[in-house]
């Protein structure tokens, strides 16, 4: 590989990072859109790739901590609510820390996530 042009800076490398993860986004939809079986369905259109690339709002790293928060309660708590329900909601509420009602939606998605098991 040649040397690293001088126009290619930490600020264009973020600015693709953020690109690529929203074409990753749009080809894992476009495959579900196909029929993959193995892909997932991220009920994202093309204006959800543009404001990902854009790192507007709705982009994925903005939802992150609400995803991995997700993620980390189906782990702590999966065992006493396999499913989403009034209890679970409230006692969530009161541990997160950020937005609850903007996040709730994405922190349930990833709640609610089928994950595979993994090796250990």
């Amino acid at each position: 590989m040649g040397k690293r042009p001088e126009w290619q800076t930490k600020e264009t490398d973020s600015t693709w990072d953020r690109v690529k993860a929203a074409f990753a986004n749009d080809w894992e939809q476009t495959k579900a859109d196909f029929g993959s079986d193995s892909a997932r369905d991220m009920n994202q259109d093309v204006d959800d790739t543009i404001k990902q690339a854009m790192g507007l709002d709705d982009a994925f790293e903005n939802r992150e901590q609400a995803f991995r928060f997700g993620h980390a309660a189906k782990h702590h708590y999966g065992s006493q609510h396999s499913e989403w329900d009034d209890k679970l909601d409230a006692r969530l509420r009161d541990e997160y820390e950020g937005d609850y009602e903007q996040d709730r939606p994405y922190i349930r998605h990833a709640y609610n996530h089928r994950y595979e098991e993994t090796v250990r």
